[in-house]
């Protein structure tokens, strides 16, 4: 057990230092061109708008040309990296999701059920909607996006 403990906190510290140490330029990776891995490609406007962000970060660091060429293809690695593992791991979880749905299905009566279909049905158009705002740019209108929480189907945000 001390042996799975040690390795399991290893790995989160591991973990845990790359993200610390490339966690920006991952982030700007990863939500601008993997993002939710949807079908859209990505605008000539999203992209100079990453390469620009990148650069900015590339001189705040202070970066000379070799190392702006090594970090780029870190990066182009790590979202390569981020890209298999979202593969690997989407089914896994699209399967415990729809599980847990059966489950909470099974625990409601008729109406509850009816009334739960159709919350889940506005939770999907939401993010949907959310995502094909956010694969517009910044130029689109996000005004869904940061609303707050939604409690129930009859509330308001």
């Amino acid at each position: 057990m001390i042996g799975r403990s040690s390795k399991a906190k290893a790995l989160v510290f591991a973990v845990f230092c790359l993200g610390l140490g490339t966690g920006v330029l991952i982030a700007n990776f990863y939500t601008t061109r993997v993002g939710s891995l949807s079908a859209q490609p990505n605008t000539p406007d999203r992209n100079q708008t990453a390469q620009r962000d990148i650069n900015k970060f590339y001189d705040y660091l202070g970066l000379d040309q070799a190392q702006r060429e090594k970090m780029h293809k870190i990066g182009e690695e790590t979202r390569h990296e981020f890209q298999d593992l979202r593969k690997e791991t989407q089914p896994r979880f699209e399967a415990i999701q729809e599980s847990s749905r059966e489950k909470i299905r099974a625990v409601l009566n008729d109406d509850q059920r009816k009334k739960y279909d159709d919350f889940r049905q506005r939770m999907e158009e939401r993010r949907r909607n959310r995502n094909l705002n956010i694969n517009k740019g910044p130029s689109s209108n996000n005004k869904d996006r940061d609303s707050g929480p939604v409690t129930g189907p009859d509330q308001t945000k």
